[in-house]
């Protein structure tokens, strides 16, 4: 797995653990969904580099469903998201000349706070 595709990966982790535990077989058919092709070994190690981080909280099922975990994003996955997410749309700007989009309600953020806004690249464009 290339380190851009492995990058695009945990920030769909994270993201799809913002709102919500998420088994690893719903993170699976999720990526698959948006076609990335990964098997679920590939899976399973960016989950453990992650809940090794402290960015995402793991949750054993109840019982009658062992060996079965959910997966959270922690408040310090949100912060990596977002950091992720705008580190992403960056290189997008960069490589593809698009504007980069505002962050998200759900990080807590406004986007006036974020390290390199719409704003300033407006200002860029105009100067």
């Amino acid at each position: 797995m290339r380190a851009v595709e492995r990058a695009a990966i945990r920030v769909h982790i994270l993201g799809i653990g913002l709102n919500e535990d998420a088994s690893d077989r719903r993170m699976l058919d999720e990526l698959h969904r948006r076609g990335y092709r990964l098997q679920s070994r590939e899976l399973r190690s960016v989950l453990n580099e992650l809940v090794g981080r402290g960015l995402v909280g793991v949750r054993e099922a109840s019982a009658g469903y062992p060996g079965r975990r959910t997966y959270e994003t922690t408040p310090a996955g949100r912060m990596s998201w977002a950091e992720e997410c705008r580190a992403l749309s960056k290189l997008t700007h960069e490589v593809f000349g698009t504007r980069v989009p505002p962050l998200p309600p759900q990080v807590g953020i406004d986007d006036s706070q974020a390290w390199l806004s719409t704003g300033d690249l407006e200002d860029a464009e105009d100067g």
